[in-house]
């Protein structure tokens, strides 16, 4: 079960269970976003924005952290809304770099309380 916690305006908000999780939400909203479609009002309320996602994967490239062909790799599933998996033909090593690059965001996550530490 997930913890629930306040917001700064006082709503209950939900943590992701999973960077990977967080990320899909990244990449669903900002699709929305470019698509221009009018944001709608979730049911679930989360305790960050999309801009806070997407800062802390900046963050992880400038550091070295995650690679330019993490960020690729990210960038192609996560906007198909589908992780790799060899069984569709995806590469061992592609399915290794999508876990590699959301085990760090979701380290980064956890500490900034987007994602629940279980």
């Amino acid at each position: 079960m997930r913890n629930k916690y306040l917001s700064s305006n006082e709503q209950e908000t939900t943590p992701f269970e999973s960077s990977e999780e967080a990320w899909f939400w990244y990449c669903l909203c900002e699709k929305e976003k470019s698509n221009n479609r009018r944001q709608y009002t979730p049911k679930i309320i989360r305790p960050c924005e999309t801009a806070d996602i997407f800062i802390a994967v900046k963050r992880l490239l400038k550091l070295g952290i995650l690679k330019p062909y993490h960020i690729k790799i990210l960038s192609k599933y996560g906007f198909q809304q589908v992780p790799p998996h060899p069984h569709f033909g995806d590469s061992l090593t592609i399915c290794h770099l999508w876990k590699e690059a959301l085990h760090f965001l979701e380290r980064l996550l956890v500490q900034k309380g987007i994602v629940f530490n279980s």
